[in-house]
């Protein structure tokens, strides 16, 4: 019975571990950490990535009313 939840802890340790080793490496874009000049540029490239999807959408429906 003493065994069971020292393997437990273990294993939810090594989890917490390797998650925390790689987090950092998929860091979101955040605004807070961003000169004004970057996120006048972050913004910028969301917009025309969502005009993108935009266009792309549309062209897909139009293509499924043919």
């Amino acid at each position: 019975m003493k065994q069971k939840p020292f393997l437990l802890i273990m294993v939810v340790l090594i989890g917490v571990i390797i998650y925390a080793y790689n987090a950092p490496e998929k860091s979101p874009e955040s605004a807070s950490t961003l000169t004004p000049k970057q996120y006048i540029e972050l913004v910028e490239k969301k917009k025309e990535a969502r005009r993108a999807q935009d266009k792309q959408d549309e062209t897909r429906e139009s293509n499924k009313t043919r």
